[in-house]
């Protein structure tokens, strides 16, 4: 649950960005949102593939590495209520050093993170959040329906294929039992590469979220499904797997702050 008021919350001054059409203000403030953040963890040779031509290598965790299938369902934000689902792969740039212990890493102040989570594939709902993300941070996305159910510890999530008109990828199920106590640090940095320049932006959260380990349900790609994210999945060893872990909140917000350049 969000543990401040707006007026205590929303206090980073705003600036307009225009776009090909229209304007948004950064950040871009969530006002009420939930979200499940799923963990799996991945064959190293092919998360690293996938960061070929970036400035970031993936974070090696147990000789893997780690791979995030995140949803969300903004039902009230600056640019209108949207579905998203992010898929990305822990990493940190090529000239840093991997720090010992990253589980423990993210539990930290965002802001002092060495880490973040390089963003694959992005679809999401509405054209507004296409063209905010596409343009200002060059996120991977594309628009499309996106359902997103999260009900105690059930949760169900489908993105679908814009082509086919079905589902993309889905992951039903239950969240595991064995669950920490609530926390707070749930702020987190995302990565993309914008005009040649590798990009390290802070999403600012507030809420309670719980880290629960393990899930009840696979993950299922389409075998129709020919688009790039379906092919992500696949080659990430995903499809048919069960995530090792969820951190998730029935309720938050948050601020989505404009990319710095990494030197």
């Amino acid at each position: 649950m969000k543990t401040m008021s707006k007026e205590q919350f929303f206090t980073i001054p705003t600036e307009t960005f225009k776009m090909s059409k229209g304007t948004v203000k950064l950040p871009i403030n969530y006002y009420d949102y939930g979200y499940a953040h799923f963990i799996f963890l991945v064959d190293y040779t092919a998360a690293k593939e996938k960061l070929a031509d970036t400035a970031f290598t993936p974070c090696k965790s147990f000789g893997k590495a780690l791979a995030l299938l995140n949803f969300f369902e903004y039902r009230d934000t600056a640019i209108g209520p949207y579905n998203e689902v992010g898929l990305s792969i822990l990493c940190y740039p090529k000239s840093k050093k991997q720090p010992s212990v990253v589980p423990l890493h993210i539990l930290k102040d965002a802001k002092k993170w060495q880490v973040g989570a390089y963003v694959i594939n992005l679809p999401v709902t509405t054209e507004i959040a296409y063209l905010a993300g596409k343009e200002v941070w060059n996120y991977p996305k594309f628009v499309t329906r996106i359902d997103f159910t999260l009900v105690n510890r059930y949760f169900k999530g489908v993105v679908y294929d814009p082509n086919l008109n079905e589902p993309l990828v889905t992951l039903t199920g239950n969240i595991g039992f064995i669950a920490t106590p609530k926390l707070k640090n749930a702020s987190f940095i995302s990565h993309t590469t914008h005009k040649d320049l590798p990009l390290r932006t802070l999403t600012v959260v507030d809420t309670r979220f719980k880290i629960a380990y393990g899930f009840s349900g696979k993950c299922v790609v389409n075998a129709k499904s020919t688009h790039s994210m379906a092919q992500n999945l696949r080659d990430l060893g995903i499809n048919g797997k069960k995530p090792i872990g969820c951190m998730y909140s029935p309720q938050a917000q948050m601020m989505l702050c404009k990319g710095e350049p990494i030197s």
